[in-house]
């Protein structure tokens, strides 16, 4: 029978898609919250300390903390409530040598992102040595842009109406451009469905040995098209919504430039 720990490992790195584990979803909060909701209240409550006696289930209790949490109760203080045990946890892992033994660079991501997600900034400049060693370049980038908050603001204002805090203007004027509509969306590159990693360009393939489409960056994409049952898919680019958008803007610009003015 599976152990607990390894269903919450199996549903996050295995069942999820990479595209998942960050954007913000009505239906996959809804799921945590149903598989892992009652598990996640546990962990919270200390009631699941055995697990940080070893590497795998210590990362299970890290995903708990650092995302379900966030997943379970988005906009909500207890959706941080876990980020000191997180974080703790992955002191013990550095610590433990657990993160240098780990060998897939998805798991260490995770093991270090209760340092990411802190807002003391001794803690994020940790966090970016860390990463630039165990990590990839967009989760150092982010680490980078958590720094430049911290620096700033002294916080996330981001997390200022779900905590109860008062924003200061200059946190105001951050905000209304943190919430603009597509602003993210339009910046953001594309995660690898093998390694996580960001990136413009990512292959879509398929092998005998995993016969779904999924998208690889072209680093994957080496060690993969010379395997048995190899198909190609085609090639997803970043920035092809992008200039789509500008394309359709331009072209209603146009269309309305060149209509006569009513009066």
């Amino acid at each position: 029978m599976e152990t607990r720990p390894n269903a919450v490992l199996r549903f996050w790195f295995q069942e999820c898609r990479p595209h998942q584990w960050f954007r913000k979803n009505a239906g996959f909060d809804a799921m945590v919250l149903e598989r892992f909701g009652k598990l996640t209240s546990s962990a919270l409550n200390g009631e699941l300390s055995h697990w940080e006696q070893s590497s795998s289930s210590a990362l299970a209790l890290v995903l708990m903390m650092d995302q379900f949490t966030r997943q379970i109760w988005r906009h909500e203080p207890r959706a941080f409530a876990g980020d000191a045990y997180a974080l703790r946890l992955t002191r013990k892992a550095i610590a433990e040598g657990w993160l240098a033994a780990e060998p897939e660079r998805v798991r260490r991501q995770f093991w270090l992102m209760p340092m990411l997600h802190s807002e003391e900034l001794g803690v994020i400049l940790d966090a970016i040595s860390f990463m630039e060693r165990w990590s990839d370049p967009a989760t150092v980038a982010v680490a980078c842009r958590n720094k430049t908050l911290i620096q700033r603001y002294g916080r996330y204002p981001q997390r200022n109406a779900a905590l109860g805090r008062v924003s200061t203007q200059e946190e105001l004027t951050f905000l209304k451009d943190w919430h603009s509509p597509g602003k993210h969306k339009r910046t953001q590159s594309l995660a690898c469905d093998q390694c996580s990693s960001h990136g413009p360009i990512h292959y879509r393939v398929k092998t005998a040995a995993q016969p779904n489409w999924q998208f690889a960056c072209p680093s994957c994409w080496n060690k993969l098209h010379h395997q048995p049952g190899y198909q190609y898919g085609g090639t997803r680019k970043a920035n092809l919504r992008e200039r789509q958008r500008r394309e359709a803007t331009n072209h209603s610009w146009l269309k309305t430039s060149e209509s006569p003015l009513k009066t």
